[in-house]
């Protein structure tokens, strides 16, 4: 499985001109792709790759941050890489650190995947912003994120709120949980915010309940606070992804239901419509 993975990683990497600094995340039926240094096609950062099962699911993963309220945003792996931990190749968790003027940023990511031909996998990141410097800091975070279900984002719905965002394409269901919730949010068409984060003009996320159908979209959460020097904010991401039954189990599944249902009417009627009730050695004559 994990040669597999490494072999789509190859692929991926290929088709998207990434560097060779790629690492891998691999655990039971999951394998993640993660590039924690800079590359200059802003579609090659971050998380690059999530096969679950030998299918990739994800497109890219990445964080943005901004400093004030009129600067534009960059991503947060073109800051300066001052610590990468990964006990060893392949490991299922990993821990990077970058560093900013007056701020730390810790990423830690951790893979969780399941049984082979379960369809099951599960992403933790945790991330903590520190105010280093003796100022306040105006502080804004993004967590964007570009699911192509069954590798192929086109017929996939999404929805979001202020700290749960789902994606389904009919297959498999992708959802992320945030804490704490996000002072923005906004799904969109793909590019739409991946090209606000990457323009020379600060951004803020739209806020709509929306649903999107039918189509290749992204999503993003967007956090704003104030840290006062020495103190941190941490934020914690959950994604899982699981496979759902196809349609052609569900009427089965219904038939089977109305089938047990009734077997216990049959059981049921025959009871009531008894003329003798047998009890220990008795015979006791009852009518209905």
């Amino acid at each position: 499985m994990v040669t597999a993975g490494i072999s789509l990683i190859s692929l991926a990497i290929t088709a998207k001109s990434a560097k060779p600094a790629v690492l891998t995340l691999s655990d039971d039926n999951s394998v993640v792709a993660f590039d924690p240094n800079y590359s200059i096609n802003a579609a090659n950062n971050g998380l690059i790759l999530w096969t679950v099962d030998d299918v990739n699911q994800l497109f890219q993963n990445q964080f943005w941050y901004r400093i004030g309220s009129q600067d534009k945003e960059s991503p947060i792996n073109n800051l300066n890489l001052i610590h990468l931990e990964q006990s060893q190749i392949g490991d299922k968790q990993i821990s990077a650190t970058y560093a900013g003027r007056g701020f730390e940023i810790v990423f830690d990511l951790t893979l969780d995947g399941d049984s082979e031909g379960s369809g099951r996998s599960n992403l933790f990141e945790n991330i903590a912003i520190k105010n280093i410097s003796s100022d306040k800091l105006d502080f804004h975070l993004f967590n964007y994120t570009d699911f192509d279900l069954n590798n192929n984002g086109t017929q996939d719905t999404t929805k979001i709120g202020s700290n749960k965002a789902e994606q389904f394409d009919g297959f498999t269901w992708a959802t992320e949980v945030v804490e704490p919730k996000a002072t923005h949010y906004q799904v969109s068409p793909v590019s739409t915010i991946f090209d606000a984060l990457e323009d020379n003009a600060s951004t803020t996320l739209n806020n709509l309940p929306s649903l999107l159908s039918s189509g290749d979209n992204a999503y993003a959460f967007q956090w704003d606070f104030t840290l006062d020097p020495e103190k941190s904010f941490l934020i914690k991401n959950y994604k899982s992804l699981k496979s759902v039954p196809e349609p052609t189990i569900i009427p089965a599944l219904v038939a089977l239901s109305s089938l047990m249902l009734l077997c216990y009417l049959r059981r049921w009627w025959l009871f009531r419509n008894k003329s003798k009730l047998e009890y220990s050695d008795r015979t006791i004559e009852v009518d209905y």
